[in-house]
């Protein structure tokens, strides 16, 4: 059984994935605002959903264990990002910014489209979050935009000219409660084709997540990915 504690705990993703623990990962600590940045002896595996704000403190969190690290929070900036290398030569960290399995699917059937259709198609890219996502486009939207080459024209407003050719569209919409979708829409003379992938609980993140503690629970120092947990 793997010993876990959970950074961001009262956040919404950090209830679920105490909630949802399987028998093969025990939370034994929770930390939050105000809690003492003290890992508890036993734990092998932080478990992070919290915000790029409160690194400061997951980092003091870190400084006195070599536990690994499993992060889903999104919206880093190049300093967390530094943090990230800095973790990951200590420790094995896994980070992601959609803990999905399905989203990662998403992005391999994306590799294949674009190399089989080449720069005959156009490409648009349009996800939607709820009303209180802070981070635009969203940090997974910007992982599956690595796919893609070309300028990337955020959104389009009244006046705007002509699409130009080679370039990629990216589209945000906030509303209600939508927990996450991502499309892909390859737009060619005469067809088209959309790959879409939507979420309809997080429950997928939080098992998402517990699926990467017990992947890298015993790994070497690095930084690790979906793309190595699905082999």
């Amino acid at each position: 059984m793997t010993k876990a504690a959970v950074f961001g705990s009262s956040g919404r993703m950090g209830k679920l994935v105490q909630e949802v623990s399987p028998g093969s990962i025990s939370v034994i600590q929770a930390i939050d605002v105000g809690d003492k940045l003290e890992l508890d002896s036993e734990v092998e595996v932080v478990i992070d959903f919290s915000l790029p704000s409160a690194w400061s403190n997951l980092n003091t969190l870190l400084s006195s264990s070599d536990a690994a690290l499993v992060s889903g929070t999104t919206g880093l900036s190049e300093v967390e990002r530094k943090l990230l290398q800095s973790w990951a030569a200590k420790r094995p960290v896994f980070y992601s910014s959609n803990m999905s399995i399905g989203i990662h699917v998403l992005g391999r059937l994306m590799k294949t489209a674009t190399s089989m259709l080449g720069e005959s198609f156009d490409k648009e890219l349009i996800e939607i979050h709820h009303r209180e996502k802070k981070d635009s486009p969203s940090g997974t939207a910007l992982s599956l935009l690595d796919n893609w080459s070309g300028e990337r024209a955020y959104g389009r407003t009244k006046g705007a000219e002509a699409r130009k050719p080679g370039t990629v569209g990216v589209h945000s919409v906030r509303g209600g409660d939508v927990v996450g979708e991502h499309h892909l829409h390859f737009i060619g003379d005469g067809e088209r084709i959309t790959i879409s992938h939507l979420a309809t609980n997080r429950l997928v993140y939080a098992r998402g997540a517990i699926r990467a503690a017990e992947f890298i629970k015993g790994k070497p120092s690095g930084l690790y990915s979906m793309e190595d947990l699905l082999g």
